[in-house]
């Protein structure tokens, strides 16, 4: 008879202990600041562009090669930043190269990763680079499942591809946390 009791008194601290448990709270409703997934598209991926310069958003590694400077903007690309004059360095162009996290400079090439693919781009005319060789799948992409912190984030959707990234937004009720 004692052993009934025993499981109804450890399934009642089982119960109190886990409606403190933050885990279990409900989503807020409303807006809310949240991490929201970034997808990789195989579509975007493959334009490699040059455009007018532009501000930096989020600034990554940067290579001195002659007279320029490249500064990587996470996932979006390479800045291109002709330093001839030392004391007044001018944004000149802007390299195009989706969910582009790393390069390096040898000879007169670029080597760039484009989400998983190496590209190589040739800069002799540095206003007019040109991709000159892509290697698919030469690195592999790890999907990232959860944000980079805890908390309610945006569930992913597999149907809208890999996710490479996570922004931090504002949005009404969001559906997961960790």
């Amino acid at each position: 008879m004692k052993l009934p009791l025993l499981t109804a008194a450890g399934i009642g601290l089982f119960v109190c202990l886990n409606s403190c448990n933050p885990q279990y709270e409900s989503p807020p409703s409303g807006e809310t600041q949240a991490y929201v997934p970034v997808y990789k598209s195989d579509v975007e991926k493959s334009e490699i562009t040059v455009s007018d310069a532009r501000s930096t958003t989020n600034a990554g590694k940067i290579y001195a090669w002659g007279n320029y400077i490249f500064q990587n903007d996470q996932n979006k690309g390479i800045h291109v930043i002709d330093n001839s004059d030392r004391l007044h360095p001018q944004k000149i162009a802007f390299l195009n190269i989706p969910f582009n996290t790393e390069f390096a400079v040898k000879g007169s090439f670029i080597y760039a990763n484009n989400g998983n693919d190496l590209v190589v781009v040739d800069i002799h005319d540095v206003k007019h680079p040109v991709v000159v060789k892509r290697m698919e799948d030469a690195f592999p992409y790890v999907e990232q499942k959860y944000p980079p912190q805890p908390g309610y984030f945006v569930c992913p959707d597999p149907e809208k591809g890999m996710v490479i990234d996570w922004e931090l937004q504002m949005v009404k009720s969001p559906n997961c946390k960790r």
